[in-house]
């Protein structure tokens, strides 16, 4: 049994607009007011200004997206939605980590990046 509803849904909240110098902690702090937070991935120099922030279920990310976009943070308003994953690349990571679990081996080059 699946824990989504639909395969392609995945708890996974893209964050953009952020001030530079925003921390996880700030993040886990005001996000983590909607629902359990699993990771939460702050941009690099490329990306710097954007997060994702992946929650335990799918319910708890869409009301976030909901209830915090356009929340202003530190002089910014922050931008969320809900992160979209290729198909094909959704499907190719599910069918690895299925076979994961048989093997208990799981490359890291082959996920999504």
């Amino acid at each position: 049994m699946s824990l989504f509803k639909n395969q392609f849904e995945f708890p996974i909240l893209q964050v953009k607009n952020l001030p530079y110098e925003t921390d996880s902690d700030e993040l886990y702090n005001l996000f983590g007011q909607q629902g359990n937070i699993l990771e939460i991935r702050l941009g690099s120099d490329e990306t710097k200004g954007q997060a994702l922030v992946v929650y335990k279920n799918y319910k708890d990310c869409v009301d976030a997206v909901e209830k915090l976009k356009g929340v202003n943070l530190k002089g910014r308003y922050i931008v969320c939605s809900l992160y979209q994953i290729d198909k094909y690349e959704a499907m190719k990571l599910r069918d690895q980590l299925s076979s994961s679990k048989d093997s208990d081996t799981w490359e890291t080059n082959e996920a999504i990046s």
